[in-house]
């Protein structure tokens, strides 16, 4: 059987014809009475940022080990960034983080690396008896709980990135929790070209190998005719915004790194909204779980690398799989080798922002060019994971050749 293990899951082509519907399912962030939909969770954050009153020149305590995007809203508002320690576990260091607090620091951001919780009790205390205000990016931990609590209900405000979780072309939502904070949404509907370009991506690069023979090609025809379709469109419109347009925002893509001012007051598509209502969440949850567990008691039996979580906690919904391999070389080489046996891993958060003083933090840059996930997500079945620990194998053995 010829195996394509995607990177996102897909969703049915059915939902693009479908119209707008108002109804939501309810889970957490979706069952609070304060929370807005953006474009992408970088939007989402640079509301939140202003709703928090942060002004020129304060300063917000952030993770050293970070994707980047997480950074630019400060910026581009004119917060001061200062960096805390995260360790080689992915676990803040909490001794760095209270030396970093000055009378300049109004705010700490924790991330919730991989969906796996951060001592967020603890570090809501200390910003308690400082007076910071706590921001949780939960970008990788929708769905994710623990001790009962989702992730994103402890801070002053949260973020989430549904792109991260959901087969959604678009989607980034703010949730505020503190009752003295005020925003008023602003939106409007993202481009309809980026929304249905983004989604027919999703659907050609959609995990294949576990149907009957004829559907799957019969679904590769249509998705990659719908691909070709947009893309042709795409070169045409990029031709136009060279020529007539330079503004034009209809090529723009919600997993960019870019920081684009006039994306701020976008909200989430109605494509987005289709997907979302049609999920079953829990069983998104089950799915994910239960996939990094085959991988783990895999890993935990066949060493390879170093395993930053060797057991999943009760509540983490897990983003994937992640493995910190020897070297950034055999990292890169992974990679290759398995996207070319047509295995999609993600060589995690591999650029280095110019505003980290990166020097200051080798566990950061530790994590940066070694660590490596592998899909787990909810269109992946075991006869899957079975082919992705084959090329696997195959793979990291050539490295040590």
């Amino acid at each position: 059987m010829n195996y394509y293990i995607g990177p996102r899951p897909a969703f049915p082509f059915r939902i693009l014809l479908k119209g707008k519907e108002d109804r939501e399912n309810i889970v957490f962030p979706f069952d609070q009475k304060k929370y807005y939909y953006f474009f992408s969770a970088r939007y989402a954050l640079a509301a939140g940022i202003e709703a928090l009153g942060l002004a020129n020149n304060d300063t917000v305590l952030l993770p050293a080990y970070n994707c980047w995007t997480e950074i630019d809203p400060f910026l581009h508002l004119k917060i001061r960034p200062v960096f805390y320690r995260i360790k080689k576990d992915l676990d803040v260091d909490l001794d760095d983080l209270i030396r970093k607090i000055s009378s300049n620091v109004k705010a700490v951001l924790i991330t919730h690396f991989l969906g796996f919780p951060q001592p967020v009790d603890q570090i809501k205390r200390i910003c308690k008896e400082r007076n910071l205000f706590l921001i949780e990016d939960c970008a990788h931990a929708f769905l994710s709980a623990r001790d009962g609590n989702f992730l994103g209900s402890h801070g002053d405000i949260a973020i989430f990135s549904l792109l991260k979780t959901l087969s959604v072309p678009n989607g980034g939502v703010l949730l505020i929790n503190n009752k003295s904070i005020e925003y008023k949404p602003n939106s409007r509907k993202p481009s309809r070209f980026a929304t249905y370009f983004y989604a027919a991506e999703l659907l050609r690069h959609g995990t294949r190998g576990d149907k009957h023979f004829l559907i799957e090609s019969g679904q590769r025809i249509l998705y990659g005719g719908a691909y070709l379709s947009f893309s042709l469109a795409k070169y045409f419109l990029a031709g136009v915004r060279k020529l007539i347009d330079h503004d034009g925002l209809y090529l723009v893509r919600p997993d960019s790194y870019l920081f684009i001012e006039n994306l701020r007051n976008w909200g989430i598509s109605d494509v987005s909204k289709n997907i979302m209502n049609g999920q079953d969440f829990e069983e998104i949850k089950i799915i994910r779980r239960r996939n990094f567990e085959y991988l783990l008691n895999y890993f935990l039996k066949n060493e390879r690398g170093t395993l930053p979580f060797k057991s999943l906690p009760e509540g983490v919904c897990p983003l994937f799989f992640p493995i910190i391999v020897e070297s950034s070389v055999i990292r890169e080489n992974l990679y290759k080798v398995l996207k070319s046996r047509e295995v999609i891993t993600h060589p995690w958060w591999n650029r280095f922002h110019p505003a980290v003083p990166w020097d200051e933090f080798p566990d950061a840059v530790y994590l940066k060019e070694r660590l490596l996930g592998l899909p787990i997500h909810q269109d992946i079945t075991f006869e899957h994971l079975d082919y992705v620990k084959k090329e696997f194998e195959k793979a990291y053995e050539a490295t040590q050749a």
